[in-house]
């Protein structure tokens, strides 16, 4: 139970740096008059490091110190670091003029995350037993997207003031407080507390982890051996055109178009991310159970594009910001609850020895589909209109599930049985 309480808070820390890169440096951006496509420019370039989880993945399985277990040293790290970037911009204190600065601090941020993330995908891997990981995961990023809530809320307020210094000093300390609680955990009984405490590595992490790269590159590239996986990682590059919508084009469409603040925008995104994090807690369990993963995935690919579809045919026909709001909470807890289900399917197919590396590719693809897409949306969006955006959305979500049933998800046989 207490590993579990700490993976869940763990998840919760991601959070900061993806509330700031996606919600409220965004929404600051675009009311201080910042383009659509420097916004998309902004969010691709921020995000990039969740691209690159598979580097953090290999490092993690060949080198650790065993004595305090296989992930929990990164995490520490990662976490300490985390802080430290927050009180840099703090310090540094960029302007909206100044995205460059901005994107950078940012881009550290995420690695910082995306080395907190693969360590507790490991951890999970390594730990949770495959029976209980559709309710695990559903855990995990719902208390994930709770920490995008909260962290998209307080810093959206604080920099609706134009005070970065003040929002990057309160986020640093909270990241300190809650990663020294996070700390007196043991990833197993036994092991060292801390660096200098009594205690010893256990039989699990001295059994698994590599003493060499040969065989974690090629348990790895073994994952990919076959069509049916590289035709599941591609449908999964394809479900992230929604998510590419919300990161980069929904700031300019809301407080440009619609007339809102940044804080408003912020709060709402909040809000939006706290529900869609309750009901994937409380449905992802549930939705599996009642039609299977295999039509629960079809029907929210299948969801996330009509909603995109409606998006485009009535966009031109806007006279307030309801649509929107509408489009805009479905579009997040659909996508949510689609990411949760897909990473289960990725996770049954993990092999524990080289679990960070293997989940971390796994996980990459789509990071690095959602960098570039936001990119190009915010630059369609500027060029195309927002309605043919809605329509792009649509399209890119259909060809993912075309793929993604190709690659026979939820069938024995298919892409997680190899």
């Amino acid at each position: 139970m207490a590993r579990f309480s700490a993976i869940v808070i763990l998840y919760f820390m991601q959070g900061v740096p993806l509330g700031l890169t996606l919600v409220a440096i965004p929404a600051w951006l675009a009311a201080s008059g910042a383009s659509p496509t420097a916004i998309g420019v902004f969010v691709g370039t921020a995000m990039l490091p969740w691209s690159l989880k598979l580097i953090n993945g290999l490092l993690m399985d060949r080198f650790t110190f065993k004595p305090m277990g296989r992930r929990r040293a990164w995490i520490l790290v990662a976490q300490a670091m985390m802080a430290t970037t927050l009180v840099a911009l703090a310090v540094a204190a960029p302007s909206a003029a100044q995205v460059g600065l901005l994107a950078w601090f940012c881009f550290t941020l995420n690695i910082c995350a995306t080395f907190n993330d693969v360590a507790v995908d490991g951890m999970a891997v390594d730990l949770v037993p495959d029976e209980e990981r559709t309710t695990v995961n559903g855990f995990m990023f719902a208390s994930q997207a709770l920490g995008v809530s909260a962290t998209s809320f307080v810093a959206g307020q604080l920099l609706v003031t134009g005070n970065i210094a003040t929002m990057a000093l309160v986020l640093a300390g909270f990241v300190a407080v809650v990663s020294t609680f996070v700390a007196i955990f043991r990833e197993r009984p036994g092991e060292r507390l801390l660096p200098w405490s009594e205690g010893r590595a256990s039989q699990e992490c001295e059994e698994r982890q590599q003493g060499a790269w040969w065989p974690i590159i090629k348990g790895v590239f073994q994952s990919l051996a076959s069509p049916l996986i590289l035709l599941y990682l591609l449908g999964v590059a394809f479900s992230q055109g929604s998510w590419s919508f919300i990161d980069a084009v929904s700031p300019p469409l809301a407080v440009q178009e619609l007339g809102w603040g940044s804080d408003q925008f912020s709060s709402f995104s909040a809000m939006a991310s706290l529900l869609s994090a309750i009901a994937a807690a409380i449905l992802t369990p549930l939705v599996v159970r009642l039609v299977g993963l295999r039509n629960a995935i079809a029907g929210l690919f299948v969801l996330i594009a009509a909603l995109a579809v409606i998006g485009g045919v009535t966009f031109p026909t806007w006279q307030n910001d309801r649509i929107f709001l509408a489009l805009y909470s479905l579009q997040y807890g659909a996508g949510l609850l689609l990411n949760i289900l897909l990473i289960v399917w990725a996770m049954r197919v993990c092999n524990p020895a080289v679990a960070a590396s293997q989940f971390a590719l796994f996980m990459a693809v789509p990071n690095f589909s959602r960098s570039i897409f936001s990119g190009y949306s915010g630059w369609l969006a500027e060029n195309g209109g927002y309605a043919l955006t809605y329509y792009a959305v649509a399209a890119v979500t259909l060809i993912g599930l075309a793929l993604c049933l190709l690659a026979k998800i939820g069938k024995k046989g298919g892409a997680a049985a190899v």
